[in-house]
């Protein structure tokens, strides 16, 4: 770990905190509901590193310490992870926050990357302890660069809409609001504004590690799209927007026609094969998505193909996915987990017969 700036932090209302005061206000302006109204108090989720050091900074500014409580995820995945806790500990004292350390393990998990497996524990044990404390927002400190990256991550995976559209400023999970107000901050200014006063963070060496390539975009990928567009980060920003306005459309017209194929024991085969290959397609996805089940590009094509066959007289019809299969049994084509159907997650079939075919 390199700690940045003084040994000691000072008094946070004798620092400033632009830009990320700036953007903070925006936020709060135009989501009151969040931060304004009633002083609630907020979650920040605190790594240590230099820009949630910047929005903890500026929530203080805005709001003081009474309201904050700062939520550090200690993953144990390299040797300085005590050190950052501790760090994110001192900081808070000194700034007169409440902290909380979260210890998680990362499950080995086939076909998952290190990166996946560690966010999606971050994001289980932040909602876990807002819960448990009482919060309804957390405020994550994802800044412009962050969503240039998500960006190309998404576009080198081939990914749709969905995708690209990056992360949102605001979206729920489990019932907590996530808001990341920094979507506007480029990094480098947010470090030159820390740097400046002396305020101290941590640097993790896995941002640097050309193992990942989410680094290896940052440090080769990014300089280059610099040079060739100045204003990349505001640029890649409003692709994402408009990939996320075009993904919430494509979502809401998917919901309509899922409502639509849905009967008493599932979906209607027929009612599906009505639908043109873009729309299918998107239902199936949500189909699986709302079932808690995960799916391919490949394998929604290869069912999608398979639905099409039954309307030229074929009868079987399976896929074989991680988690479950899904079948056709009879009139219906079921989701098989461990043997037995999920209950009310059939495609249904309006011929009649009760044979597994």
């Amino acid at each position: 770990m390199v700690l940045a700036g003084s040994a000691a932090a000072s008094e946070w209302a004798a620092l400033k905190a632009d830009p990320a005061l700036a953007a903070l206000r925006l936020f709060a302006h135009t989501r009151p509901e969040a931060c304004v109204n009633g002083g609630a108090p907020l979650a920040i989720a605190f790594s240590g590193g230099a820009d949630s050091t910047a929005l903890l900074l500026a929530a203080l500014h805005l709001w003081g310490p009474q309201r904050l409580h700062a939520l550090h995820v200690h993953h144990g995945l390299q040797t300085d992870a005590d050190r950052f806790a501790e760090h994110a500990r001192s900081l808070c004292a000194a700034w007169g926050v409440q902290c909380s350390v979260l210890r998680v393990q990362i499950p080995a998990l086939r076909g998952e990357s290190l990166e996946d497996a560690a966010r999606e524990a971050r994001y289980a044990a932040l909602s876990k302890a807002a819960g448990e404390l009482g919060l309804r927002w957390l405020l994550l400190g994802h800044q412009a660069d962050d969503q240039a990256e998500s960006l190309l991550l998404a576009l080198l995976r081939g990914a749709g809409p969905k995708g690209l559209a990056g992360m949102p400023e605001v979206a729920s999970r489990a019932g907590l609001w996530l808001g990341r107000p920094l979507l506007s901050c480029a990094a480098d200014a947010l470090r030159h504004m820390l740097d400046a006063q002396g305020v101290p963070y941590v640097h993790d060496a896995m941002n640097h590690d050309p193992a990942f390539r989410r680094s290896r975009i940052r440090h080769e990928l990014l300089p280059v799209i610099a040079r060739l567009e100045p204003s990349w980060r505001a640029t890649l920003a409003r692709a994402a927007s408009l990939c996320a306005q075009a993904s919430t459309g494509i979502e809401e017209l998917a919901q309509q026609d899922l409502a639509l194929c849905e009967g008493s024991e599932g979906l209607r085969l027929v009612a599906l094969r009505s639908l043109p290959e873009a729309r299918l397609s998107e239902v199936l996805r949500m189909w699986l998505r709302q079932s808690g089940v995960r799916s391919s590009h490949g394998q929604i094509l290869n069912l999608l193909r398979q639905v099409r066959a039954t309307a030229r007289g074929a009868l079987a019809l399976q896929v074989r996915l991680e988690q479950c299969t899904i079948e056709r049994c009879g009139p219906w084509l079921t989701l098989r987990a461990g043997g037995c159907a999920l209950p009310g997650r059939g495609l249904h079939d309006e011929q009649k017969g009760n044979g597994c075919l």
